[in-house]
């Protein structure tokens, strides 16, 4: 079996490259501290009843674009969403879309 000498060359910058996609990957999974911080202020104001969950009703009221995506959010189907949830679906949407959820 021979080898290529170019091989390991092309493997180390193929790794590399792999892991700067990666790390550019997830570094916009996470929205930013201030986002963050803007949908935790909006999530609180839209929680009428500051049980820590928006219903359907409390989301379209304060939240619409929540409230567009609640089926989504809401995959277990209890009727109300957490802000965690809320969190985990915009993460899992910034690589494809960016925005956030409101």
């Amino acid at each position: 079996m021979t080898s290529c000498p170019h091989s390991t060359r092309t493997l180390t910058t193929a790794c590399l490259l792999a892991t700067g996609l990666v790390a550019g990957a997830c570094a916009q999974a996470a929205p930013s501290a201030q986002r963050a911080q803007q949908m935790h202020q909006r999530f609180v104001a839209a929680d009428k009843d500051g049980n820590g969950q928006l219903t359907r009703a409390e989301a379209q009221a304060g939240m619409p674009r929540v409230y567009g995506a609640f089926d989504q959010i809401d995959t277990q189907r209890k009727g109300f969403v957490t802000e965690a949830e809320i969190m985990a679906a915009i993460a899992a949407r910034l690589p494809s879309r960016k925005g956030t959820l409101q």
